[in-house]
């Protein structure tokens, strides 16, 4: 017994140790650094893209990130705030051959007496966040991230929600009547600078700090809140999608049915499908840009090493070329890179159009996301189109 009582009392201080001897960010390997202040649902691709760059030999860089809200991130870069708190990076594969996405980042402290974000990520529009980019700063577009509505996996009878529903259960809680979503400790929301919310707000017409239900601050609160509810029932969440993706086996998504549609859809193309074929051809209509800001102008980051990983992320060409496919990346992070997508909008929640993007890569979207793809294979020319990464695109 008194062994647990001293291992009780010795072990949150052993923690406290450990964040507290966390070395200096400036002291992580590698010549090129590059700080950014993301969103959390951009964590797995940033992870991913991070171990790539430390392993790049024709330009290595090490990435050092910190996550916040969406809006939160935008001000940073605009006001030149510093850091708080540890930020984390990842290992080459030297230094741990073992480590994966799924494992936490090394821990660092920023430098004193202040380290400003070198590239600010907002996973909604720029001007949900009620700012606006001046011209000293290059604002550059990437992939397009979804959000979706689940409940708990034990929750098999609701496979749908309306957007009227959305708006009673989200807006007015226990007084909206939207069985069975009526109890507001069981809506599992994002606080009002996280782009998850924001995006959710447009789309149903509820003002972000309107809406009612438990507020978390992460996607990974949220997660957990859904899958050990007491009442799986009743309890609702939001999420980006590719966090839905990875925790399919405790959640169920919920198809939406946008106002003025007469169905509701999911993200894809079927309740277990991965191939986003609903959000590319604008069906399911709740989704964002993913946004990169640095400092620079007419979308170009005067940063190098910051430029190089923007346009790596938003499906530009770069020099040197990469060692690896940031389209893969991009892919197995469950968002969809600009050259997937059939339709655009100019600000959140707006009307959606049609969209050509000037390369497209739909195929190779569809043979990375689902391992098969229907369009005709080539070495060189195609009948129809260009072949690009051995596949008939059709531009």
């Amino acid at each position: 017994m008194k062994c647990f009582l001293v291992l009780s009392v010795l072990l949150p201080g052993a923690l406290a140790s450990a964040s507290a001897l966390a070395a200096p960010c400036e002291q992580a390997p590698g010549t090129t650094k590059v700080y950014l202040q993301i969103g959390d649902t951009q964590e797995p691709l940033i992870k991913a893209l991070a171990r790539k760059l430390r392993d790049n030999t024709p330009n290595p860089i090490t990435i050092i990130y910190a996550t916040s809200g969406s809006c939160t991130n935008v001000d940073a870069i605009l006001r030149d705030t510093p850091f708080a708190g540890n930020m984390g990076y990842v290992p080459s594969v030297a230094e741990d051959p073992a480590w994966t996405v799924a494992m936490p980042p090394i821990t660092c402290t920023p430098d004193a007496p202040g380290r400003v974000p070198d590239i600010a990520n907002s996973n909604v529009f720029v001007s949900a966040c009620n700012l606006t980019v001046p011209a000293s700063i290059a604002e550059v577009h990437g992939p397009t991230q979804a959000y979706v509505m689940a409940v708990p996996e034990a929750n098999t009878a609701d496979r749908a929600i309306t957007f009227e529903e959305a708006y009673f259960a989200f807006g007015f809680g226990s007084a909206g009547g939207a069985q069975p979503w009526t109890e507001e400790n069981q809506l599992f929301i994002r606080t009002v600078t996280k782009s998850t919310l924001l995006s959710w707000a447009a789309s149903i017409g509820v003002p972000a700090s309107k809406w009612k239900g438990v507020r978390l601050d992460k996607s990974s609160e949220v997660v957990n809140s859904l899958a050990t509810s007491a009442a799986p029932s009743r309890a609702i969440g939001i999420l980006g999608s590719e966090v839905y993706d990875a925790n399919r086996g405790k959640l169920n998504a919920l198809a939406f049915k946008a106002r003025g549609q007469s169905y509701a859809y999911f993200p894809d193309s079927t309740a277990t499908a991965t191939d986003k074929k609903n959000v590319r051809d604008g069906h399911y209509t709740v989704w964002s840009p993913t946004i990169y800001l640095a400092k620079g102008s007419a979308g170009q980051p005067s940063n190098p090493a910051a430029a190089y990983i923007i346009n790596l992320i938003a499906g530009r060409s770069v020099t040197p070329g990469p060692v690896f496919d940031p389209v893969a990346l991009i892919v197995a992070a469950g968002i969809v890179p600009d050259c997937a997508m059939r339709v655009t909008r100019d600000f959140e929640g707006g009307k959606l159009r049609l969209y050509q993007p000037s390369e497209s890569c739909t195929c190779r979207f569809e043979k990375l996301a689902t391992g098969t793809s229907t369009c005709q294979t080539c070495t060189d020319t195609c009948s129809s189109g260009t072949c690009r990464a051995g596949l008939c695109e059709e531009r």
